[in-house]
């Protein structure tokens, strides 16, 4: 089975399976700058889907079918998977904790000045929840999984 995963960097997504590696055309920065550089309103969202929808599908094609699992080393990833469990040292969460943790940020979206509990509130974030939860969708992922930094990470 191929090892697949996910490197959240500013401007591009780097992509890894096996020994091959995409670089994709968005990152946390480039999100970030179209929330104006807070939490996103329900048209910043909408907005940034498409373009991560845009970025992230063609690379569907190209990872191995029988891959299920996403990994990575970022703070932000394991972030969002220890919120999505509620787990303060979780490694590891399923696709539909994931799309709950989503469905916080779009119930927020939608109701200004209301904030989800759940959420960290910073742009950043909602841009890493946003190119995960997209990733494990279109690209059929059921897990997303913390693996441990290599030296020099």
């Amino acid at each position: 089975m191929h090892q697949v995963t996910l490197h959240l960097g500013e401007t591009t997504l780097t992509l890894t399976a096996g020994t091959a590696q995409r670089l994709l055309p968005i990152g946390i920065s480039t999100l970030t700058q179209a929330f104006g550089h807070r939490m996103p309103n329900a048209l910043a969202l909408e907005n940034a889907i498409a373009n991560v929808e845009d970025a992230i599908m063609p690379a569907g094609q190209w990872l191995p079918p029988e891959a299920r699992t996403l990994g990575s080393r970022d703070a932000l990833v394991s972030q969002l998977i220890q919120n999505a469990t509620g787990l303060p040292h979780a490694q590891h969460a399923s696709r539909e904790a994931v799309e709950n943790l989503f469905s916080a940020l779009t119930r927020q979206a939608l109701q200004p000045g209301f904030h989800e509990l759940q959420l960290t509130q910073s742009a950043e974030s909602a841009a890493a929840l946003l190119i995960l939860r997209e990733a494990m969708h279109h690209w059929n992922m059921t897990e997303v999984v913390v693996i441990d930094k290599q030296p020099g990470d």
